[in-house]
Parts: C-alpha cells; structure tokens; sequence
C-alpha cells in the first residue's frame, strides 16, 4: 500500500549536508531555520501556535535515498543497531520527527531554532509539544547508554579563521565542529578524525580541516586549515568550487 502526502512547507536552514546537521536538535542551541505554509494554507492554521515554546516537525528526510535493516549509530554504540532502534534518516519511510523551539511567527512564517533539519527538507506536519504527554524522564533507553559530554573550545586564532570562513560560505563550521566534537571527539568510526603527532587530532569538513587536543573532558580546537596539497590546489579539477575561497584564506592567514 502507497500513501502520498502533500508538503506544508519547505524548511530553509543553513545546514546543507548531512554532517552539518546536529545529531539530534536540542544539542544545537544556535541553529536557527524557518517555513512559510505553501499557497494552499493560511495563517489561520497556525496563529494559536503562539505561546507554545516548542513543536514538533513532521518532515521528509529528502536525501535518503536507500535504507538497511542495521545501521551503525553516530554514537553510544561500537556496532550496527537494528534500524528502527535509532533515529536513522535511512529508514523504509523517509519521515523525520524533531521537536524544534518556536522562536516566533508572523504571518505564514514559521521561525525555529534548536533543530537538526536540512535545508530544502519538506514540512508535513506540525504539532505542539505537551510535556505531560510526551515527556518520559523516567522511560529506559534500551541499548543507549549516555556517555561523557566534551566542552568544546575554540582558540583565539582558530575561532578568527571560522568567522572569516563562515561570512563566505554558506556553511556553519562552528556549529558542525561542536556537534561531531562534543561526543567521542576521537572516535574516527562514524565521523572524519585522524589522530596526528604530539596527541593532536585533525577533524575534516569537506575541504577544511580542525586541529584539536583533547585534555580530561574539554576539547580545544586549536587551528584550522586548508585540506588541500599544493597539488591539488595547482590541479584544473575543482569537484566543490571553493579553490578561490581557500586561495583567499590561505593568502590572508599566510598559511603554507
């Protein structure tokens, strides 16, 4: 049986890959987005949405193109969990559920923050969040046992180069650095860490790369730098277009 549903809305955010988003949205405390109801609705449908600090989104996991019986968890586990013991976006149906923080609306306007959706994703559905139905503090959490928390840090230096970045690009590397960094930082199972000398270690997005020292339970992101080789910077192929923006960063941080 095939059921088809019809998009409220489409969710805008600057998390635009999978590993830009948070594992899950609460641990994101800056990540903002918004979504304006589609001609067919109107602000009727939403105005007593007011005053309720947070929701839930019914929404399409859009870039989930395949699914598996097991998965390997981003965390809390060193081996594949059965599919529908996680919060997977791989699933047989594509539907996501997150309970955002309502930061305000205005008209057809939605503003949320505190949430782990991709830019593009389709809203489905909304709802309010009632604690006394849908807090459980007390439920048992199966074969997720909760590990240590890592305060993560950013030198003076590092956290300079991430602001010039960020002002021209469209991705967060602040928020993506804390969201893989304060959970098993020196895990390299289920995210791009490789362990360097002098008990450093080097986290990759996409092109960029964050050195960092790990020190009891704070984690300090030192540095950052371009992840391209001389080489491959003199090369014609440019597969993520950004060999300008890394030519930019490496001549106003004199990087080698």
């Amino acid at each position: 049986m095939e059921i088809s549903y019809k998009a409220l809305a489409v969710f805008n955010s600057s998390h635009q890959e999978t590993y830009e988003a948070p594992r899950q949205g609460v641990l994101s405390k800056d990540a903002t987005g918004w979504f304006e109801l589609g001609s067919d609705f109107i602000s009727d449908s939403i105005e007593d949405l007011k005053g309720f600090e947070r929701i839930w989104l019914i929404y399409d996991f859009h870039k989930n193109k395949t699914w598996k019986p097991k998965v390997r968890p981003p965390r809390f586990s060193d081996k594949k969990r059965s599919v529908f013991s996680t919060r997977s976006p791989y699933r047989p149906n594509s539907i996501g559920m997150s309970c955002v923080k309502l930061e305000k609306i205005e008209g057809k306007k939605v503003f949320v923050s505190e949430h782990d959706l991709l830019d593009g994703s389709l809203i489905l559905d909304i709802k309010p969040y009632l604690p006394y139905a849908d807090s459980f503090p007390d439920a048992q959490t199966g074969w997720i046992k909760m590990g240590q928390s890592f305060e993560v840090r950013f030198s003076d230096e590092a956290l300079k180069k991430i602001i010039w970045l960020e002002k021209r690009s469209r991705i967060s590397f602040k928020q993506i650095v804390f969201n893989q960094l304060s959970f098993e930082p020196q895990s390299s199972k289920a995210k791009r860490v490789k362990k360097v000398e002098g008990g450093l270690f080097v986290f990759s997005v996409r092109t960029w790369r964050f050195r960092f020292r790990v020190h009891g339970n704070e984690v300090l992101v030192q540095n950052v730098y371009s992840g391209y080789s001389p080489d491959e910077m003199s090369a014609n192929i440019d597969t993520y277009a950004d060999k300008k923006l890394h030519l930019d960063f490496n001549s106003k941080f004199i990087e080698l």
